[in-house]
């Protein structure tokens, strides 16, 4: 085992050339989210039309669309890195 220290900072890695479609586990959990946001807001549109007192429903409805198709962008776009440390 060396006694020597890592280098301080770190050098950043090699880049990953971008991908025009994500891997197949992140593409179809991207579809997913993307059906359950498309879902969610049919829903919220449904149930604000059907009575002005379920617009607190709605607009959590709208909300969890919102998230969803956010979280379906991140997923379609490659996701994030969180293990881009070199000595991770």
């Amino acid at each position: 085992m060396s006694d020597a220290a890592p280098e301080w900072p770190a050098k950043p890695g090699e880049a990953e050339p971008p991908r025009l479609i994500p891997e197949w586990a992140m593409l179809w959990r991207g579809l997913g989210l993307a059906g359950l946001a498309i879902a969610l807001i049919w829903a919220a549109a449904t149930s604000f039309r059907a009575s002005w007192l379920l617009a607190p429903v709605s607009a959590l409805l709208a909300i969890g669309s919102f998230l969803s198709a956010w979280a379906s962008l991140i997923h379609l776009t490659g996701g994030e890195r969180f293990d881009d440390h070199p000595w991770v």
